[in-house]
């Protein structure tokens, strides 16, 4: 047995039923391009980006089943690798022919980093799509067609991809106040849960890490980004960030992930 196959046993009956209400998702047995971006809108909309855990100084547990716990049961978030860890077993127990790859994030400021960021790739007649519920910046909000040079639109921005020969794809994202700019860029090697131990050790300690110096948590609410970052509570329209108000005061920034994150504190 492959160490594919060794991670594909399925959640309980029970789990996808709380994982269903967890995400306000509706069942079906059509697994296709319209099912799998109503799950994907489901769990952005309901499960944030969080690194609550990493700035409280708590280990991170890649296991599927304290995952389950975590996000689900105790209905936290997470950061990329928890929850797309979860969406992706989540997926595979459903029945979606799934498999994950690292990416490296594509930053103005920090443009070649690590592989670090785990997104999946749906098979679905003969296509693959790219699917992605834990990224803390405004995103693709469904799954991508990876074909080459083809313009997407969510709605709010528009995507396309294109290939490299370092960066092997690289998926551009164009905000409509801010122009296209690279946001991604992955291979198509597999990836396992294991893989991504190590970057998530790296996002919790290293001092260079941009998850463990302020809180970071993200949300879309009603359709729009909303996220704390940087001492700040802010939304994101047409791709610009639109401060709401800084947040002052620990309480402060308490009653925010309370009352508009829902996070159970």
């Amino acid at each position: 047995m492959n160490p594919i196959q060794r991670e594909s046993i399925h959640m309980l009956s029970d789990q996808t039923d709380s994982y269903f209400e967890r995400i306000s998702a509706y069942r079906s047995d059509s697994l296709d391009i319209e099912y799998l971006t109503h799950l994907h809108k489901q769990h952005i909309s309901h499960i944030p980006f969080e690194n609550l855990d990493i700035m409280a100084g708590k280990a991170v547990s890649l296991n599927r089943t304290d995952l389950f716990h975590k996000i689900i049961t105790h209905r936290r978030g997470g950061v990329c690798s928890e929850i797309n860890t979860l969406y992706n077993w989540f997926l595979e127990s459903l029945g979606f022919q799934t498999v994950s790859y690292s990416a490296r994030i594509i930053a103005s400021s920090n443009p070649v980093q690590m592989r670090s960021h785990r997104i999946i790739s749906v098979a679905l007649d003969g296509k693959q799509y790219i699917t992605d519920a834990g990224f803390n910046f405004e995103h693709h909000r469904i799954p991508l067609l990876l074909r080459e040079n083809i313009i997407q639109d969510d709605g709010e921005c528009q995507y396309r991809f294109t290939r490299d020969d370092f960066w092997g794809w690289i998926m551009w994202q164009n905000r409509p106040k801010l122009g296209w700019r690279k946001i991604l860029g992955f291979t198509e090697e597999p990836h396992i849960d294991l893989d991504f131990i190590a970057p998530t050790f790296f996002a919790e300690r290293h001092p260079d890490s941009k998850i463990n110096k302020f809180t970071k948590v993200s949300l879309y609410i009603n359709s729009t980004f909303y996220a704390v970052r940087n001492n700040l509570f802010l939304k994101e329209v047409n791709g610009v960030e639109n401060i709401i108000y800084p947040i002052k005061t620990k309480k402060q920034e308490e009653k925010i992930l309370r009352e508009i994150f829902l996070l159970p504190l």
